[in-house]
């Protein structure tokens, strides 16, 4: 009931933001950075499944939804001979195969994804060539439905908790979809990701003020923001200190990542990750080391996370233990990972993306998936 790469609630989950201090990573409180340590180093590789046919390049996914069924969808878009087109993939089996769009969707790039069930799918839909709007795509299981959005709301992220229920975010406000129609909803924050628990309980995060990390809860009628932990030092500037993504597993835990910009002890602004924890009363949050940055945050199935740090995927046990695993990526290329989900049924994650090289800057998009 959540969004693109969430999966099913976990009853009676435990995961407590504490701890995290028994893999060596410390509550930070106001005024005090600390450092998190994780395994040394990543001792498996999750390979590359699939990537861009070699004559096809500027290709890449930028959203992933799972169905409980087990269904995926990846979707992105595609730039060859200057002509921007969407992409949309769905995996069957080990295979990701395209999916045929409508020609409604042919002006626009996908940004994102979120999905209930094989027949309530939602795409977040970024103009590509000219025209007059921004655009949210739905599948009901038989036919797309394409709703217009005006230019100055370009979706960047989306939710569903089922066919009645939806929601869209753009970089300052934000959309909800009540089975009929859309209505503006403000939000009092700058969210950057969203995610659903139910049709009444929804978080969004981001930023808000002078470049600090929020967060936003909607109720059911309204969005409420919530108190973020203060960290003493954020440096104030055109580059927010925010998060960047959110997973729900229940109305009481919930996990957020992101980047917060501080002085480091000689007085330079140096990025460090945050991960942060909801235990149904309040957020707790924790400072990685300086050079450190978390990505995306998605459920294991097992009570607890994999979160993205370029390309590492970094695990968290529901007892709180951390180790890194690698994304494969061919000889001189970089992986870049946007997504990261569980496949549903199983314990096998997957993360979607694109490679690219320093030489030619094109990106080919990439699947890589857990062993």
């Amino acid at each position: 009931m959540k969004r693109s790469r969430r999966l099913a609630v976990f009853a009676g989950s435990t995961l407590a933001l504490g701890a995290v201090a028994a893999a060596g990573i410390t509550a930070a409180r106001p005024g005090e950075h600390r450092a998190a340590s994780v395994a040394d180093a990543a001792a498996t590789t999750w390979p590359l499944v699939q990537s861009s046919p070699k004559a096809d390049t500027g290709t890449s996914l930028s959203g992933l939804a799972t169905a409980p069924d087990g269904t995926m969808w990846a979707a992105g878009g595609r730039q060859a001979s200057g002509v921007s087109k969407p992409i949309l993939q769905r995996l069957t089996g080990d295979t990701w195969s395209d999916v045929t769009l409508p020609a409604a969707a042919a002006p626009y790039r996908f940004n994102a994804a979120a999905a209930t069930s094989a027949s309530n799918l939602w795409l977040a839909a970024q103009l590509n060539t000219s025209g007059d709007s921004h655009a949210v795509l739905r599948w009901n299981g038989t036919a797309w439905n394409t709703f217009k959005v005006p230019l100055g709301f370009q979706p960047t992220d989306i939710a569903t908790a089922g066919p009645g229920s939806a929601w869209v975010v753009s970089a300052s406000a934000a959309k909800h979809w009540n089975g009929t129609a859309w209505a503006d909803t403000p939000i009092g924050i700058k969210p950057r990701a969203i995610t659903a628990v139910s049709p009444t309980s929804a978080w969004a995060v981001g930023w808000a003020g002078e470049g600090l990390p929020a967060t936003a809860h909607w109720n059911g009628t309204s969005w409420t923001t919530v108190p973020f932990p203060p960290v003493d030092g954020v440096v104030r500037g055109e580059i927010a200190s925010a998060l960047s993504d959110v997973y729900a597993a229940s109305e009481n835990d919930v996990w957020a990542v992101g980047t917060v910009r501080v002085p480091d002890e000689t007085g330079k602004t140096v990025a460090r990750s945050m991960l942060a924890h909801w235990n149904g009363t309040e957020w707790s949050n924790v400072l990685g080391a300086p050079g450190t940055y978390l990505t995306r945050v998605a459920s294991d199935g097992a009570g607890g996370i994999w979160v993205s740090a370029g390309d590492v995927m970094r695990h968290r046990t529901a007892a709180g233990v951390w180790s890194d695993e690698k994304l494969a990526q061919p000889t001189g290329t970089k992986a870049v990972p946007s997504e990261l989900a569980l496949r549903p049924g199983t314990t096998t994650m997957w993360a979607v993306g694109w490679t690219s090289t320093d030489a030619t800057r094109w990106a080919d998009l990439a699947h890589w998936r857990s062993n």
